[in-house]
């Protein structure tokens, strides 16, 4: 039986699958599926996870002053679950299908997409409340509508990853992405920036502190796959110094970074991001507006 492509990334068969208002996006037609093995993909989907949950804070900032909405309305903008998502899972039951064993631990060193159960797995985990739109489109501001296309995309980013991660650590993250952004967004109508080092280094501690919580009891019940998984995720958040070797010319060495630290590029990808962003939608113009409102630096 051939494989089947499905709209299926809630972990469960067909018949029992929870109906659910989430907007379904095709992927672009350039997209491309990223190769790579699990441990891989996992260091990469760790880093675009921290991403898109500040790019949807800023983008979401944004929009809120480009409707003048006061911060007591914003939380009420905001479901703690995905409204939206671009492409969708596999399922397949050739023979060569890995079947994800969650005791073998080399399950890490397999392609990402060899499994038999495959998810479209969120980025962001966030959603956008219907009436949002409605305000967008009664707004006379021009940027309203694009700003609130641009945080659907961010809300229904995916990558393909095995069931049983997307059902494992990465669960994890959805409920941090929850809590935190709740928390932030309070803090943010009383002045803070959407990406600050506060929020910025509150999150890795939240998420190191829950996903060794996870692993430590996946490791318990003997499932070595999963717990190396969530102690993968951890690792990427957690590393502060770039990877280092010793480079000789002649009688002269020196250490050299084979790569930045994955938080530090993250938060320099960021930082880029909101600025290009803020001159770009012309709020440099507005009285009220201010980069402060979007970021604020990090000093090491």
């Amino acid at each position: 039986m051939p494989g089947k492509r499905r709209l299926d990334d809630a972990g469960e068969a067909p018949a029992k699958r929870r109906k659910t208002a989430r907007e379904h996006m095709e992927p672009s037609p350039g997209a491309v599926v990223l190769a790579g093995t699990l441990r891989e993909a996992i260091v990469g989907h760790t880093k675009e996870r921290i991403r898109h949950f500040f790019l949807f804070l800023y983008t979401f900032r944004i929009l809120m002053h480009v409707l003048k909405l006061p911060a007591g309305d914003w939380a009420g903008l905001v479901a703690v679950a995905a409204t939206h998502q671009v492409d969708a899972g596999l399922r397949r039951d050739e023979g060569w299908d890995q079947v994800f064993a969650k005791t073998d631990g080399s399950m890490l060193d397999l392609p990402a997409t060899a499994f038999r159960k495959v998810d479209a797995a969120h980025y962001c985990n966030l959603g956008l409340a219907p009436r949002l739109a409605g305000l967008c489109s009664a707004s006379e501001d021009v940027r309203a509508e694009p700003l609130l296309n641009a945080l659907k995309l961010i809300c229904g980013n995916t990558r393909l990853m095995p069931q049983r991660i997307n059902i494992g650590p990465d669960r994890v993250i959805d409920k941090l992405h929850g809590d935190l952004c709740m928390a932030y967004l309070k803090q943010m109508g009383q002045g803070a920036a959407a990406i600050s080092p506060a929020f910025f280094d509150g999150y890795r501690a939240a998420a190191l502190e829950r996903l060794e919580e996870y692993a430590k009891g996946q490791a318990e019940a003997g499932n070595a796959a999963v717990a190396a998984a969530a102690r993968l995720y951890a690792a990427v958040l957690a590393e502060t110094d770039a990877p280092q070797e010793l480079r000789q010319a002649g009688t002269a060495s020196r250490m050299v970074n084979l790569r930045p630290a994955h938080c530090d590029e993250v938060w320099t990808t960021l930082a880029g991001n909101a600025s290009a962003d803020f001159f770009a939608l012309g709020l440099r113009e507005d009285p009220e507006a201010s980069l402060g409102m979007l970021w604020t630096r990090r000093v090491h």
